[in-house]
């Protein structure tokens, strides 16, 4: 088969890292999308990882692009909730183009934005189109996990805890998680429903689904993390003072008909010097199984569980799959082509 072609979509701090990783699996970007007026008509190579020219133009006309270049997928990584990403995969979906997104609630949204997801779902079905989330989570929050739980004869509960650097994701991100807000700012921002729903939900329902249970009950509790000391966060450019917020935690649970509960506890904040990404989780039962992976680049591996999943998505059928529907996620060594059409 000839390469893939592939448009990245955002042109961000995550698309950058993607698109050397495209470049080194010998996949054909043949356009970039991007609204930043700073970014629109420069050369994508020059504004990421690569840092040579890829004679591939930043455009803010996702319409043009596709249609003049009618890419195999799109790489997007613009928002992390679908009610915000509604505009990138309805247009890659109008045109039949295949998605791929980061999108934190695409993991898994037919719960949590179930309206939404159908319509994507029967436009990209109209169109033989097939939209996809993915990201660290595919593997670390709810492969593994899953596979985990196969090794049990009798699960009571299943405890999830990760934490992920705010510093990693870039401005929007941060903002997002109200850093330097003082603690009475930030209840008031979850008082006034300012904030969507949670990722950790989204994992649970996942693993939720893939064994069938029925649930019963879902809780969420949002906590915010405050710095012990002032500190200076980077990519705002901003002191926090100590007491001030620095990220926050939530609290997921899903409880079920059949008994079995499922909790995960996920930190985004400002690391301190020596702090790492965790993920961590246990199972109680019979018998008691406990997952670790120390110190995790969720960063890096967002990137390339994404990269290694485009074959997947591409001989996907269309419509919204969900990554539980996709093969097991596969190291790539070769040309992400060498993988479509049986080879």
């Amino acid at each position: 088969m000839s390469k893939i072609k592939a448009v990245v979509y955002g042109v961000g701090t995550m698309n950058c890292i993607i698109t050397r990783m495209l470049v080194d699996k010998d996949v054909d970007i043949v356009g970039a999308i991007s609204r930043s007026p700073s970014k629109v008509g420069r050369d994508l190579g020059e504004l990421t990882e690569i840092n040579r020219p890829l004679g591939v133009l930043v455009s803010d006309d996702a319409a043009e692009v596709f249609e003049r270049t009618r890419p195999d997928i799109a790489v997007i990584a613009v928002n992390s909730f679908m009610a915000d990403e509604v505009p990138q995969l309805r247009i890659c979906a109008e045109h039949g183009v295949n998605a791929v997104t980061l999108s934190e609630e695409a993991l898994y949204p037919w719960n949590t934005s179930p309206e939404i997801t159908a319509e994507l779902d029967r436009i990209a079905k109209s169109t033989d189109a097939t939209l996809t989330g993915t990201g660290h989570q595919d593997t670390y929050w709810v492969n593994m996990v899953a596979m985990l739980m196969g090794t049990a004869h009798r699960i009571d509960r299943v405890i999830g805890r990760a934490s992920w650097n705010v510093a990693d994701y870039g401005l929007d991100v941060a903002v997002n998680v109200q850093i330097g807000r003082t603690t009475a700012q930030f209840e008031q921002w979850l008082r006034d429903a300012q904030r969507p729903g949670t990722f950790g939900r989204n994992v649970l329902d996942a693993l939720v689904a893939d064994t069938g249970l029925t649930v019963t009950s879902i809780t969420t509790e949002t906590l915010p993390i405050t710095a012990t000391s002032a500190m200076h966060f980077q990519s705002l450019d901003i002191d926090v003072a100590a007491g001030n917020v620095i990220g926050f935690t939530d609290v997921d649970e899903i409880q079920t008909e059949e008994g079995p509960v499922f909790t995960f506890e996920m930190s985004g904040r400002i690391y301190g010097n020596e702090e790492g990404d965790i993920n961590e989780w246990s199972i109680e039962g019979e018998p008691n199984l406990v997952l670790s992976n120390g110190t995790v680049p969720t960063r890096l591996t967002t990137c390339t569980q994404l990269v290694n999943r485009i074959p997947d998505i591409i001989a996907a059928p269309a419509g919204f799959v969900t990554m539980e529907k996709l093969p097991q996620l596969r190291y790539r060594a070769f040309p992400l082509h060498s993988y479509l059409n049986g080879n």
